[in-house]
């Protein structure tokens, strides 16, 4: 699954932040809907969640454009050429609009979500609860909408083993 963070409609997409997630659980469903993963710090991409509120997480659709979009947002920021720091990376910078992603309005703010043309299905969520645990954070989302891209649900995406995989036969 990836995650992207909302931000200002006034920033270059270039900037638009997001991350390949290794699981999201299912939280709970009263009094709404809930999402829990978690995130290693440091992490832009935890600061622009912390800033903006807002994030959606996409189910991909088992193919191979999928695979790609999920090794390009699973790369980590780079540390920078002088070793004071690090640099993110920018899985948006080489996706275009209307063609690999569209953008999500949170309605009464100015901002957008990008979401993955490649998704089944997409969690729209607004921060719940953060939780530090040593050198990760643990989110829980609100599910506040969910876009259907795709009738045809196979179960989404999948990597177990250093290799990914689409849902199989129910064992008998």
């Amino acid at each position: 699954m990836i995650l992207s963070s909302a931000s200002s409609n006034r920033l270059p997409h270039e900037s638009f932040r997001g991350l390949t997630l290794s699981s999201v659980t299912s939280l709970a469903l009263k009094p709404f809907p809930m999402v829990q993963f978690n995130l290693q710090l440091p992490s832009f991409t935890s600061e622009s969640l912390h800033e903006n509120q807002f994030f959606a997480v996409h189910l991909l659709r088992p193919n191979i454009t999928s695979i790609d979009l999920a090794r390009n947002f699973s790369k980590g920021a780079v540390r920078n050429v002088t070793n004071t720091g690090f640099t993110p990376t920018k899985p948006f910078q080489n996706l275009s609009e209307n063609e690999h992603y569209t953008t999500y309005t949170i309605e009464g703010t100015e901002l957008v979500i990008p979401i993955l043309q490649n998704s089944e299905r997409v969690l729209i969520c607004q921060k719940k609860d953060v939780f530090r645990v040593g050198d990760h954070e643990i989110w829980v989302g609100q599910v506040d909408d969910i876009l259907i891209n795709d009738d045809k649900a196979t179960g989404g995406l999948l990597y177990c083993n250093r290799n990914f995989h689409i849902l199989g036969d129910k064992i008998k």
